[in-house]
C-alpha cells in the first residue's frame, strides 16, 4: 500500500494536530521552566498555595508576566491554579523543589539552560555535517566551551551530582558489587557514586580518576565522607592512561560521549589497565552504566539524549548491537546487562580469552 494511502486510511484526527504543535511548541515550556526553577518557586509552595502577589514580590519579578509564566506552567499539571490568581505545587513541581528527595531541580536548570537553546537551534548543522552543532555555535569543544562559562558549568557539575544521586540508589538496588576488591571510578567526578558503592560495601577499596581540577574539589568531597582511608585519588586523562591496580572499573555516561574512535581509545587504557594486575586478569570487568536505546519507534529517554550527544560531546546512545560491535573490538565481550529503574543499564564486560 502507498504511503498517502495508508495516511488517508488512518485519517489524522484533531489529536494528531495537537501533538504536533506540542512537540513544536515544546521550547517555550522549556524556557518557562528555567526562570521558575531559578527563582525556587516551588520552594516557596511548599508550605501551601500563595497569590501571584506574593510570589511576585519575594522574587522581585513583575507580578503580570510571572502571573502568565505560571499560568502556562499550570496548564500541563507543573502547578495547579487556584481562584484569586493562587498557585500551588503538585506532585510534579514537587521534584522541582530543593533538597527534597529526588529533587530535579538542578537537571532541570541545566537542561533549560539558554546555552541549550543556543545550541539546539544549529541542529541543521549537525544533519548537514554530522559534527556537533556545540562547535558551530561556540568555535570550541562541548566540554571547552561549558568549563569556560562559569554560569553553565555550574549548572552542568550540579546536574551531574543530582544525576548521580538519583542514580545511586538504582544502581545498588540492581547490581550485586559483591567480589570486588577494588572499584575505580573512572571520570568519577566528586566521588558521589563511589562513596556510595564503599558505604554499602565496607571491605571494598575505591580509586577515584579524574582530571586534576576535579580530583581536588573530590577530595574535600571524600575527607568529609571520611573515606580518605579507603579510597585513593589518582588525576590524568583517560585517552592517555588509566591506571592499574583495580579489579573493576566503573565508567557512568562516559562512553556515550564520545564517537567510537575514541571510545575505542579509551577501552584500550581500560585494557592495559586489567592486563596489569593479575586480578584484572583473572577477574577483571568493566562495569558501563550507559543507555541501551531500544531497536523500536516507542518513547525511550536515550532518543533525546542521543541528540544531545549529537549536538554537544559528538558521541552518541548506543543500541545492543552497536555496544556488542565497540567492546568487541576493543577485546571485550558483554556477559550480561542488568537493568534498572532508570532509562540506564549495567553493561558488565570482561575481557575476550
Amino acid at each position: 500500500m502507498a504511503i498517502t494511502e495508508t495516511i488517508s486510511a488512518q485519517r489524522p484526527q484533531q489529536q494528531d494536530f495537537e501533538r504536533l504543535m506540542q512537540s513544536a511548541t515544546g521550547l517555550v515550556f522549556s524556557a518557562a521552566l528555567q526562570p521558575i526553577a531559578r527563582l525556587k518557586i516551588a520552594d516557596l509552595l511548599a508550605d501551601g498555595p500563595h497569590p501571584v502577589a506574593q510570589l511576585a514580590a519575594e522574587t522581585g519579578s513583575d507580578e503580570d508576566a510571572l502571573y502568565r509564566v505560571m499560568r502556562l506552567l499550570s496548564s500541563v499539571g507543573i502547578f495547579s491554579e487556584l481562584p484569586g490568581k493562587a498557585f500551588a505545587i503538585t506532585p510534579a513541581s514537587y521534584f522541582l523543589r530543593s533538597g527534597v528527595p529526588g529533587s530535579m531541580r538542578e537537571m532541570v536548570l541545566w537542561i533549560t539552560n539558554p546555552f541549550h537553546f543556543q545550541v539546539h537551534g544549529e541542529l541543521s548543522h549537525s544533519i548537514a555535517t554530522g559534527l556537533p552543532a556545540v562547535e558551530k555555535v561556540c568555535g570550541q569543544s562541548a566540554f571547552d566551551a561549558i568549563f569556560s562559562r562559569p554560569e553553565v558549568a555550574y549548572d552542568f557539575n550540579s546536574a551531574m551530582t543530582c544525576f548521580s544521586r538519583h542514580l545511586a540508589p538504582k544502581l545498588l538496588e540492581a547490581y550485586d558489587f559483591s567480589g570486588i576488591e577494588t572499584l575505580m571510578d573512572v571520570a568519577g567526578g566528586h566521588g558521589a557514586i563511589l562513596s556510595e558503592v564503599l558505604t554499602r560495601y565496607p571491605n571494598m577499596k575505591g580509586i577515584l580518576f579524574d582530571v586534576p581540577n576535579v580530583i581536588e574539589e573530590a577530595n574535600c568531597h571524600i575527607c568529609e565522607l571520611k573515606m580518605e582511608e579507603r579510597c585513593r585519588m589518582i588525576h590524568g586523562d583517560f585517552f592517555e592512561t588509566i591506571p592499574a591496580g583495580a579489579d573493576a572499573y566503573y565508567m557512568q555516561h562516559i562512553l556515550h560521549d564520545w564517537n567510537d574512535e575514541r571510545c575505542l581509545k579509551i577501552l584500550a587504557n581500560c585494557r592495559r589497565a586489567l592486563e596489569g594486575s593479575e586480578a584484572g586478569r583473572k577477574q577483571g570487568r568493566l562495569l558501563v552504566v550507559d543507555n541501551v536505546v531500544p531497536e523500536d519507534s516507542e518513547p525511550h529517554p536515550s532518543k533525546w539524549l542521543d541528540l544531545e550527544m549529537l549536538l554537544m560531546p559528538g558521541g552518541r546512545e548506543r543500541t545492543r548491537g552497536e555496544w556488542d560491535a565497540l567492546f568487541a573490538k576493543a577485546g571485550f565481550e558483554i556477559t550480561r546487562i542488568v537493568p534498572m529503574k532508570a532509562a540506564e543499564s549495567v553493561i558488565e564486560v570482561k575481557l575476550r580469552p
